[in-house]
């Protein structure tokens, strides 16, 4: 008898745990181009990075969850139209955080040597879209095979 729940349990799981660590990477990395953080401690930039991996990983599911609304699919495919979706979905989200944490809030300031388009860091204004898409991805292979 197989079970209805194994591979959507293993999809989200494995969705959250790439989500994550893709995201701490990215973060770490490009957190470099920001202005306060390249003389950050250890002590204070890992938890730091984690947080925001955190929080970047509910982002991609909640992108992920518009995107199966708009479906009308809770398990959509990557094809074109849902993968346009969400990654349309993640540019506007990323936009408007950047936006408001940089010119409204004053949460955090790019370095001189971030990228920039359309007033924000370009780095970030496509980090959710593409390491979205690439969570998706990695966590379809992993519950088909599983």
């Amino acid at each position: 008898m197989e079970t209805t729940w194994k591979k959507p349990a293993i999809f989200f799981v494995t969705l959250a745990v790439t989500a994550f660590f893709i995201n701490f990477c990215w973060e770490s990395l490009h957190g470099l181009l920001y202005k306060a953080h390249p003389g950050m401690s250890a002590s204070v930039y890992v938890p730091m990075m984690l947080l925001m991996a955190a929080m970047d990983t509910l982002g991609i599911i909640g992108l992920y969850s518009f995107t199966a609304l708009v479906a009308r699919r809770w398990f959509w495919t990557l094809g074109l139209f849902n993968s346009l979706c969400f990654f349309l979905s993640g540019f506007v989200a990323a936009y408007a955080v950047e936006y408001i944490s940089i010119y409204m809030l004053h949460t955090w300031q790019y370095g001189p040597s971030m990228p920039i388009l359309f007033g924000v860091g370009l780095f970030p204004l496509f980090q959710l879209s593409l390491t979205g898409l690439l969570s998706v991805f990695v966590a379809r292979k992993v519950a088909e095979e599983g």
